[in-house]
C-alpha cells in the first residue's frame, strides 16, 4: 500500500532502545466517492464492506499484520486523540493495538480534507480502516468503533491555518514523525502489554502538494 519512508529504533530508555521499533509510512484518506472509484476492480466483499464509507489507509509491519489477522476483532481496541504542535496547528491520532504493536495514523487537522472528514464523522457517516502489510498489496479492513460524539472535540483543533503556519508545520513534520514513533508517546491500550513496536502512518497536508506543484512549474520555465 503506502511504501515506508524509514525504519529505525527509537525510545527514551535503554529497554526501549533495545526492543522497540518504529516504522514510518504515508497515510491516505478517501471520501466515499473516491473509495467507489478505487475499489471498482476489487473483490465483491471489499466493495460491499466499503460502500458509502470513508476509508483511512495506512500500513503496519508484517508481524502486526499477522497478529491482527489472527486476533478476534474485540482484542484490538482503538483510541482517538488530538493535540497541538509548537507551530500552533492541530493533529489527531487514531491508534489501534494488538499485543505490543500499535498503529498510529496521524492527520493534520488544519488541512481541508481532514476537516471535511471530521465533519462527516460527527454526522454519523461511516469509516473503515485499511491497514496494509508493510507496503505490499495485502490489506486488512477494520470497522471503526468510534461514535460521532468522540469526534466533536477535534473540531475545535481543526481551525484553518495561515499560509505561514502551514509552512512552519511542514518544517516540523520530521519532528512530529519522531515523536509519534516513540513507544511512550501513546499509552498502551492493553494493560497487560507494554508498547514496543510502533507503526506511524502520516497523512501529508495538501499544502505540501501545492509546494511540489509550484516547484515543478518553476523548474519547467525556460
Amino acid at each position: 500500500m503506502n511504501k515506508p519512508t524509514l525504519s529505525s529504533n527509537s525510545g527514551t530508555s535503554s529497554s526501549y532502545l533495545d526492543k522497540s521499533q518504529s516504522r514510518q509510512y504515508f497515510a491516505r484518506l478517501m471520501t466515499p466517492s473516491e473509495v467507489a472509484s478505487a475499489t471498482v476492480n476489487r473483490p465483491l466483499e471489499v466493495r460491499q464492506r466499503t460502500a458509502g464509507h470513508w476509508v483511512l489507509a495506512g500500513d503496519i509491519s508484517s508481524e502486526m499484520f499477522k497478529l491482527l489477522g489472527e486476533a478476534p476483532a474485540l482484542n484490538f481496541p482503538m483510541r482517538l486523540s488530538g493535540f497541538s504542535s509548537t507551530a500552533g496547528v492541530g493533529y489527531c491520532s487514531l491508534v489501534h493495538q494488538v499485543q505490543r504493536h500499535q498503529s498510529r495514523i496521524v492527520l493534520p487537522l488544519y488541512d481541508a480534507s481532514s476537516r471535511m472528514f471530521l465533519e462527516a464523522m460527527t454526522k454519523s457517516e461511516h469509516l473503515t480502516f485499511m491497514l496494509g502489510n508493510d507496503g505490499s498489496g495485502e490489506a486488512l479492513l477494520l470497522n471503526s468503533p468510534v461514535g460521532p460524539m468522540q469526534y466533536m472535540p477535534l473540531l475545535a483543533l481543526s481551525c484553518p491555518a495561515t499560509p505561514q503556519q502551514q509552512h512552519e508545520a511542514l518544517r516540523e513534520l520530521p519532528i512530529l514523525q519522531e515523536i509519534m514513533g516513540n513507544p511512550l508517546q501513546v499509552p498502551s491500550l492493553l494493560p497487560e502489554y507494554s508498547v514496543q513496536h510502533v507503526n506511524v502512518s502520516l497523512l501529508l497536508p495538501s499544502v505540501l502538494n501545492d509546494c511540489f506543484q509550484a516547484a515543478l512549474t518553476k523548474a519547467a520555465r525556460p
